[in-house]
């Protein structure tokens, strides 16, 4: 089997797991075609690394992952505009932790903070907000403490912050208990 008939193969086995996760990271369906096409152009020019993976479908979600991301990052200016006309903040009260998170149930407005942070911190960010895994499952899946993904989840709520300028939660005051 040549290589050419090998990356068929893999398209035809995986090619639309990649672009539902493709659809799911960037929102739009046509930039979702065309990462795709990326991500099995490199699969032709990394087979022998495909077939050394433990697991295709993790490789190539990996693939898809950076693609995407890296197509984020290509929209950070124009995300940093979007985001100022996308999102009025709710009042924020007692809990701008709560509004903070509330704000950011809108994917499309993830997938536009997250185009401002390391790569390390968007895989996370889209595991919790886009595939909706719990912070343990995200650890297991990555190989990593919960403690490090707990600390990419704040950085990326700190970037969230400070593009949608929300005041970070008071600090508790020595000796008092938080509410």
């Amino acid at each position: 089997m040549n290589e050419v008939e090998q990356t068929e193969g893999y398209y035809r086995r995986y090619g639309e797991a990649v672009h539902r996760r493709c659809v799911r990271l960037l929102g739009d369906e046509a930039l979702a075609w065309d990462s795709t096409q990326e991500v099995f152009l490199r699969v032709h020019s990394n087979l022998e690394q495909l077939r050394a993976a433990g697991s295709a479908l993790s490789w190539l979600l990996t693939v898809a992952d950076r693609q995407c991301f890296s197509v984020l990052r290509r929209q950070r200016t124009e995300a940093t505009h979007a985001l100022s006309r996308l999102a009025p903040l709710p009042a924020v009260s007692a809990a701008p932790e709560a509004a903070l998170e509330r704000l950011l149930v809108d994917a499309d407005l993830v997938r536009r903070v997250l185009a401002h942070c390391p790569e390390d911190v968007q895989r996370i960010v889209a595991h919790r907000f886009i595939d909706e895994l719990e912070q343990e499952q995200i650890a297991t899946l990555l190989d990593v403490s919960r403690k490090t993904v707990q600390r990419k989840l704040q950085t990326f709520f700190d970037t969230a912050r400070r593009l949608l300028d929300v005041a970070p939660p008071p600090e508790p005051r020595k000796g008092t208990a938080p509410a």
